[in-house]
């Protein structure tokens, strides 16, 4: 999802040592509260706003560093569709697997295994 939305690769060679690594920056930029500033240049703007956040937002969920914080594919698909809500996670240094000071229940998101 970070890829489509960004036109990025998820690691890009910058030169070395250093290497730009899509989490790490679309994190960045959303920490940064411009998470916008994320989305691939060649769309020009033309997306609906708050579907591209949606995008970036569940897209950073889905790489966070405690497994049961991520959603399900059926899960992503509720979301994505509207029919379930983006699960408020907080995104620190936990997010990014340096600290672990949330417990796992902390992040265990319930909805239903069927829509219609």
């Amino acid at each position: 999802m970070l890829e489509m939305a960004c036109g990025r690769r998820p690691i890009e060679l910058q030169g070395q040592p250093e290497n730009v690594i899509l989490v790490d920056w679309v994190f960045e930029c959303r920490r940064k509260g411009a998470i916008l500033d994320a989305s691939d240049p060649k769309l020009e703007g033309n997306y609906v706003v708050e579907e591209m956040i949606l995008v970036f937002e569940l897209g950073l969920l889905c790489t966070h560093a405690i497994p049961a914080a991520r959603p399900s594919m059926r899960q992503v698909a509720q979301i994505l569709d509207g029919d379930a809500n983006l699960p408020a996670v907080p995104y620190d240094t936990a997010a990014l697997g340096t600290s672990t000071s949330y417990n796992a229940s902390d992040f265990l998101v319930s909805l239903p295994l069927s829509f219609g």
